[in-house]
């Protein structure tokens, strides 16, 4: 099993500790350092873009009741290059990396991470780098940079085009940081609907290829996520790498084994190879000494995450939230990843712990890391691939 940590790095205003934005980079660091002591595998960093206070105001905000700042990384090259400065060893991640709009579309964002992969090798220790892609959390985010219906026809398909839109961005962005010289006319053209009718590209570019030219250990030390279970997304990306996949911890265990069986079968017969440790899945986990005080923090981050989210999403009830996470004490939580368990855990899978979820106490967030990676981690390392 691999143990990897996950950091929202938001600001949250409606809890009792109100720290800066400052006092939260401080922390992150923080945590980031320690998770290198403990040898947790990759440290994962959420992105957003534009402050979620401001959009409140808009005609359909997106998350009304959140008091604060839902993410506060809006650079995700620039941050992995800080943590690597700070820490020894542990691998960088991002959960996800927008490639549609708030990173400036497909191109400039393969410019920058492929930069990122480019001078990793010159770290003191180059690190493993997963680079998780997707469309961005909200769509705010992506409207500034042209990403909204251009006629009435696309205002009408708009689910649709937004589909097609990842795709197409998947595509230029995975094609130009593999080091292809390509043009917007060397990009795969798409339908719309059954009927044949096309797709009409967001991104017309004279032939490109960015540089400079990374060596197949750069290539090599990057992996690319995809944040989409959406198949034609999937299709789309596969079609140019072999993409890993992401999960969220909210998911179903029936839905997670589903998606593990049919990227199975999408690999017989082909030279690539599928493993559970390839669709890494967000676990909130509350781990204390005390099992009481644990359910109890767990409980108060799940009313805090109700409300916040209260009207926008549809929330899976409390006694789910509650029993897909991993909450107690380190025996508790070492019977919660036994297969046997409902939480139906797996051997083989990998787990970006989420130890800060709607809590801004730095100093407690890292007793709770240091807990798990003791008393919880040495009983699974063996199984670690």
């Amino acid at each position: 099993m691999k143990f990897d940590v996950f950091h929202s790095i938001g600001r949250i205003d409606s809890l009792p500790q109100k720290p800066s934005d400052h006092e939260v980079f401080l922390g992150f660091f923080d945590q980031a350092r320690l998770a290198d002591d403990l040898q947790y595998e990759t440290i994962w960093v959420a992105e957003s873009h534009f402050s979620s206070e401001v959009q409140k105001r808009h005609k359909q905000p997106v998350i009304p009741h959140y008091q604060g700042e839902v993410g506060l990384n809006c650079d995700s090259a620039q941050l992995a290059h800080l943590i690597i400065s700070k820490t020894k060893g542990i691998g960088f991640g991002t959960a996800i990396y927008n490639i549609v709009g708030g990173n400036g579309g497909p191109i400039a964002a393969a410019d920058r991470i492929r930069s990122l992969a480019f001078l990793n090798q010159f770290a003191d220790q180059p690190r493993n780098l997963n680079i998780g892609i997707a469309s961005g959390r909200f769509p705010f985010i992506n409207r500034p940079f042209g990403i909204v219906p251009r006629n009435d026809f696309e205002a009408n398909h708009w689910q649709a085009y937004s589909r097609l839109i990842l795709c197409e961005a998947s595509e230029i962005f995975l094609r130009l940081f593999q080091g292809e010289a390509i043009s917007s006319m060397d990009i795969t053209r798409r339908t719309i609907d059954d009927h044949g009718t096309p797709y009409e590209p967001r991104w017309q570019f004279d032939e490109m290829m960015l540089v400079p030219k990374l060596s197949e250990q750069d290539l090599q030390r990057t992996t690319f996520v995809l944040g989409s279970h959406d198949p034609l997304a999937q299709e789309a990306a596969l079609q140019w790498t072999d993409c890993d996949l992401f999960n969220l911890s909210f998911t179903a265990p029936d839905q997670i084994d589903a998606v593990h069986n049919a990227m199975h079968r999408r690999y017989e017969n082909t030279n690539r190879n599928w493993h559970r440790s390839r669709m890494p899945r967000t676990v909130l986990t509350f781990i204390d000494e005390s099992s009481r005080r644990a359910h109890a923090r767990a409980s108060h981050c799940f009313d805090v995450y109700i409300e916040a989210m209260r009207g926008t999403a549809t929330v899976p009830d409390k006694n789910i939230l509650m029993s897909r996470a991993l909450v107690g004490d380190p025996q508790e939580i070492r019977d919660q990843l036994s297969p046997e368990n409902p939480r139906r855990l797996h051997h083989d899978d990998r787990l970006m712990l989420w130890f800060e979820f709607n809590q801004s106490d730095s100093a407690a967030i890292c007793q709770q890391m240091r807990l798990f990676g003791e008393k919880v981690v040495p009983h699974f390392s063996g199984n670690n691939q």
